[in-house]
């Protein structure tokens, strides 16, 4: 409630946590329904429906690295 939070103040604590990196798994074959293509790109802006869609049709890890390897992840 911006009211009752006009006091409080965002300190940058960057300093203080090594950058960590966080992934999104789901099983080979999985129907992805729209609200889960939705929840990853609010989660994650990179990772677009067509990007995620190319990654679940590579057929070794290999290709989904490659995939990615242009991705700059971003970091918060």
């Amino acid at each position: 409630d911006p009211n009752n939070d006009r006091d409080l103040v965002a300190l940058d604590a960057g300093h203080l946590f090594a950058p960590s990196v966080t992934s999104i798994g789901f099983r080979k074959g999985t129907f992805l329904r729209g609200y889960m293509y939705d929840f990853i790109e609010d989660f994650a802006p990179h990772l677009t429906r067509e990007l995620v869609q190319e990654a679940f049709a590579a057929r070794s890890r290999g290709e989904v690295e490659a995939l990615f390897d242009h991705v700059d992840l971003p970091t918060y």
